[in-house]
């Protein structure tokens, strides 16, 4: 084990794990981009309470020591691996997290999404290609589904019955879906999830405890 992950969980007890560019206060924001050092971390100085930042490739692993973490928080990337990876993943999770530590979890919710396919939900369907498909090339439901399922690099699918299952095998208890900006578990979850209609929309928000 890189011996900076004992300094990194002896200081920091909240990760946002895949944080991409929402960089929170209070957390390790751990991302991955190749342009700066594997490894680095660095804080924000635009940011005057001190947000930090890691670029680490979390295929290799969540840097921090078994048992170490109060709080882990990750959202909209569980969809991007696959189902076997994201048990994998969900299993170091639970290795990381202290007894008795916390997790949230944000992911489009399939059952939303089935649902607004099958019953034309247009409304739905076109705000979601508003924030992120092609509107000229998007149009149908299916193109649309299928353009969210398959696009933006996403490869699985989660409602709140496989999701929860997925987390109770991995170990985890006290599984329970909220709504979004809604949590026991974290404090500032109004910076955390800000008012995005689309993200709003279509996010599954789980919470469960090790």
């Amino acid at each position: 084990m890189d011996p900076q992950w004992m300094t990194l969980s002896n200081t920091f007890k909240k990760y946002n794990l895949g944080c991409g560019t929402m960089l929170y206060r209070g957390f390790l924001n751990i991302g991955y981009w190749p342009n700066l050092q594997n490894g680095g971390v660095y804080q924000n100085l635009n940011n005057t309470d001190g947000t930090f930042m890691m670029n680490h490739d979390l295929r290799e692993g969540i840097p921090a020591l078994d048992g170490s973490l109060d709080l882990i928080y990750h959202s909209h990337f569980l969809e991007h691996i696959s189902y076997t990876d994201g048990i994998t993943f969900l299993k170091e999770c639970y290795a990381k997290l202290a007894d008795g530590g916390k997790m949230r979890i944000l992911v489009p919710d399939l059952e939303k999404w089935a649902k607004a396919y099958l019953n034309n939900d247009r409304f739905f369907l076109e705000e979601y290609v508003k924030e992120a498909l092609d509107p000229a090339l998007y149009v149908t439901n299916a193109a649309i589904f299928m353009g969210m399922l398959h696009n933006h690099d996403h490869r699985c699918g989660y409602d709140f019955d496989t999701l929860k299952w997925v987390l109770e095998h991995v170990g985890f208890t006290h599984v329970k879906k909220t709504l979004y900006a809604s949590s026991e578990y974290v404090e500032n979850i109004f910076e955390i999830e800000p008012q995005q209609p689309v993200r709003i929309m279509e996010s599954l928000c789980v919470e469960c405890r090790k």
